[in-house]
């Protein structure tokens, strides 16, 4: 049972980062944040995603 809700909290923090470098993307297209700030925003979390 503990390994299910663990599956569970990977899975709704992949779509959590997901959403999250979405909106980094959507903030940058609109030139509200700079390539940079995005590039150091979402590293971590694509890394996190392509594993």
């Amino acid at each position: 049972m503990y390994s299910n809700n663990k599956d569970d909290i990977k899975k709704e923090l992949k779509s959590l980062c997901a959403d999250y470098v979405n909106i980094l993307e959507k903030l940058k297209k609109e030139k509200i944040i700079s390539e940079e700030t995005y590039n150091t925003c979402s590293l971590k979390k694509i890394s996190f995603l392509e594993e």
